[in-house]
């Protein structure tokens, strides 16, 4: 306990660490002056640090808090290691709303994006629930989680060849698609951090408060049922939460690969299986993780840009391989 508590600490002096450094970072040649700027009132590098570098730190925060967060209460509910919202066709589902705003921009307007796509990702959520309710045996009261799973992989499979088919007819739009779907934060500023901040907060404290009841079910379901958790009603809560962290980031960021996979992975490594320290270690990791990745993405080849979708793809990728060894190890 109290070394899991030192380690939360650890990492919320890292996060504001690398917060320092990312608003300290640009295309701006301020650098380090730029907080002495700031203290003597230069309107330019005001304007750069509120309106750009401020606002994108704090959507890239809630991004990776939010992201990672709900990966691992889908590992914790669903007990497989390898679940995260991509998995269950969250990430598809905000995808499709997403390519519709930008194929149909006649009948969309662009500022509507963020609330589109959340729109869609949470009701793809309440479709794979109802699918796999439907699929549930009628002898008992929760659903089986394999069910889930399936029910998930076969709505992202749809909804992914919808997709597919309108980037096809999208035309002079499909760079603007594209780019999006690889995840980026460029741009994004206090209208998406407003838009998604109450949703991403009422999730993220919700996560901590089912922390004890995500530990029993891990147990499994048989065992959770005889221990006098109500199993229909934990599921139900625990894939809203899921599903509203991910509409709020993905409708933000657009698709961020192995934030919700390896970080929750890294997190139990760190802190042990108990999610009441697992769930805020994520939530710090994850944020962490996401920073430092943009701030890759934004300085790599500044002035230009790549998505930061990239370059958590790039360092996931490894990272994940290794664990799969390192527990193939064990």
């Amino acid at each position: 306990m109290q070394k899991n508590i030192k380690i939360l600490f650890i990492l919320f002096i890292l996060l504001c660490a690398v917060s320092v450094i990312y608003l300290a970072t640009g295309a701006s040649t301020a650098g380090m002056n730029m907080f002495s700027s700031l203290a003597n009132n230069d309107p330019i590098v005001k304007k750069i640090f509120y309106d750009i570098r401020l606002p994108r730190l704090l959507n890239a925060i809630l991004t990776g808090a939010s992201l990672s967060c709900s990966g691992l209460i889908l590992q914790s509910l669903l007990r497989n290691n390898l679940a995260e919202p991509g998995l269950i066709g969250i990430s598809a589902g905000a995808g499709l709303g997403a390519i519709l705003v930008f194929t149909f921009n006649i009948l969309f307007s662009f500022s509507l994006l963020t609330p589109v796509s959340f729109i869609f990702a949470l009701l793809t959520t309440l479709l794979i629930y109802y699918i796999a309710k439907g699929l549930n045996s009628k002898y008992t009261n929760f659903l089986s989680s394999n069910k889930i799973i399936l029910a998930g992989i076969a709505i992202s499979a749809l909804l992914s060849s919808v997709n597919g088919f309108l980037l096809i007819v999208a035309g002079k739009d499909v760079s603007q698609i594209i780019f999006w779907l690889s995840g980026g934060l460029n741009g994004k500023g206090w209208t998406e951090f407003n838009s998604t901040i109450i949703f991403a907060a009422v999730g993220l404290i919700s996560a901590l408060l089912i922390s004890k009841e995500l530990n029993v079910i891990s147990l499994g379901d048989e065992v959770s049922a005889s221990l006098g958790v109500n199993l229909k009603r934990v599921q139900a809560l625990s894939i809203g939460i899921a599903s509203l962290l991910a509409a709020s980031a993905v409708s933000v960021a657009g698709i961020i690969s192995f934030a919700g996979l390896v970080i929750p992975n890294i997190s139990r490594i760190i802190t042990g299986p108990d999610n009441r320290y697992s769930i805020p270690c994520t939530i710090l990791l994850g944020s962490v993780f996401l920073v430092i990745s943009d701030l890759i993405a934004k300085t790599i080849i500044a002035p230009s840009e790549i998505p930061v979708g990239i370059i958590t793809s790039f360092i996931g990728a490894p990272v994940f391989i290794w664990l799969i060894l390192k527990r193939k190890r064990i």
